[in-house]
This record gives C-alpha cells, sequence and structure tokens, in this order.
C-alpha cells in the first residue's frame, strides 16, 4: 500500500499552524494561496453584508472579508482550523462553528455573501452547492474555486511525481503517507455546469494561481517559483493550463416575486 486516505478535517487538522504560515512564505504554496486569496476577495467585492466563508480554515479569508466591510460567519469541519481562525478574529468568534459544507447550520437566504475556497475539492460537491443556494439570499453573490485538473504543474506532480515518490518510499520500507479523501476532478467547463445547474448564473471565471516550476524543482527554489507565480499573475493572456485553480463568481438570480 503506497498512500492511506484520511478524512480532510483529521488532515488539515493536524496542519492547521503550517497550513497558516505557507500564506507568508515565498514559496509556491504560499503564492498559490495569496493569489486565489486575492482572486477571491477582489470578485466578492465589499460590503456591508453579511457573509458565510465556507471551508475557512485559518481565517485568512474572514480576515479579508471582514476588512472590506462585510459581517463575516465561518464554518470548517477541523475544529483546530475553527480554533485557529477565532484566534485571528475574535469579535467574530461568536459566528465560527464546525461544520461541513454539504450540512451548514444556517437558516435559508440568510447571506449576502458566500464564499468557498480549497474545500470543494474535498467534498460531496453537489450536495455542498445546494446548500451554498439555500442559505445564499435571492440576488446575493457566490465566490467558489475549484483546482484546475488540466494545469500542467499539477498533472505532472499527481501523475509523475508524487508516484515516483510513493515507489521510492515503498522500496525504503516508509508507511503509505497519508492523503486528504478528495473530490473527483471536474474540468472547468464541467464544474461552471455544476454551478449553473445548482441554481446560480456564472457572471465571472478567472484562472489564477499560476505555477512553472514543476516538482521538487518549486521546493529546491522556493522564491524562484513564488517570483515566476507572481509575474505569471499579472499577464492577461496567459494559457488556463498554467493556472492550478480557476475562481467562479456567481450570482443567486431574482424571481420575478424577489423583484415585485
Amino acid at each position: 500500500m503506497s498512500r492511506a486516505e484520511v478524512d480532510s478535517a483529521t488532515f488539515f487538522g493536524k496542519r492547521a499552524g503550517r497550513y497558516d504560515d505557507a500564506y507568508d512564505t515565498r514559496s509556491a504554496d504560499g503564492y498559490a494561496l495569496q493569489a486565489r486569496l486575492d482572486t477571491v476577495v477582489s470578485l466578492a467585492g465589499h460590503g456591508p453584508g453579511s457573509a458565510l466563508d465556507c471551508g475557512m480554515g485559518p481565517g485568512r479569508l474572514a480576515a479579508a472579508l471582514a476588512s472590506r466591510g462585510w459581517t463575516v460567519s465561518g464554518i470548517d469541519a477541523s475544529a483546530d482550523m475553527v480554533d485557529a481562525a477565532k484566534r485571528r478574529l475574535p469579535d467574530a468568534a461568536g459566528r465560527f462553528a464546525v461544520a461541513r459544507i454539504e450540512s451548514l447550520p444556517f437558516d435559508d437566504g440568510c447571506f449576502d455573501l458566500v464564499t468557498a475556497t480549497g474545500v470543494l475539492e474535498y467534498a460531496d460537491v453537489p450536495a455542498a452547492l445546494a446548500e451554498i443556494v439555500r442559505v445564499v439570499r435571492r440576488g446575493g453573490r457566490v465566490v467558489l474555486s475549484y483546482p484546475n485538473p488540466r494545469a500542467l504543474y499539477g498533472v505532472w506532480k499527481t501523475r509523475v511525481f508524487y508516484p515516483a515518490v510513493r515507489a521510492a518510499k515503498r522500496v525504503g520500507g516508509a508507511p503509505p503517507a497519508e492523503l486528504p479523501r478528495g473530490a473527483r476532478p471536474y474540468p472547468p467547463d464541467d464544474f461552471e455546469r455544476l454551478v449553473e445547474h445548482a441554481g446560480l448564473r456564472v457572471d465571472a471565471v478567472r484562472a489564477t494561481s499560476y505555477l512553472l516550476l514543476p516538482s521538487p524543482l518549486d521546493a529546491a527554489l522556493p522564491r524562484a517559483a513564488h517570483a515566476i507565480g507572481a509575474t505569471l499573475e499579472r499577464r492577461t493572456a496567459l494559457p488556463a493550463l498554467l493556472a492550478t485553480q480557476i475562481v467562479f463568481a456567481s450570482t443567486s438570480p431574482l424571481t420575478d416575486a424577489d423583484r415585485r
């Protein structure tokens, strides 16, 4: 056995501090996380209003939204992540809870904005989207991210680098690596159709978190990986095959009754 699947809440809960710290590193991971966050914040816009961050992790996005005038609530399946978010935003701690995105503990239509980044890839995607649509008000905003399975960086990492590492560990007798249990990969067009099928109108699709240096070069040259990614992010005509994340901004359409 070369890998051991574990629940994503357990996996990330054990790594809450490391995950939080990664945002501040000049590395491939640090660049990718911060670039995705910046893209989501830009598409979410400014408050005031009520916002829900699903899979909020250590509260980085929640803090950014709060700084833009949103009254932020948040959930995460990991209690360790929720604790980290509470420490980051003590004034909002009473609105942060341990919960899964497929079963949100909120009333229908109670949020003006819902975000979900870095979480849908570990969830039952249709069930999670249905819950997001349920809790956002008509005319409200939804901003979601999903990994790009066609990204050259990811294809190399999952089909070449990781299998090679696992094979080397097997030869050396190392225990199987723990990996979070993930959802199926959805190409951007397929994911957009899922979002629309859930009842949202997709307004914008943005490719982000560009990574070029393949593993293990990205780890050996972290500052170079960060600098190259940041440079690519500023270009507007790059192929999406270089972007590891796709961000979707959508609206819950108003019904005729809402307009009256």
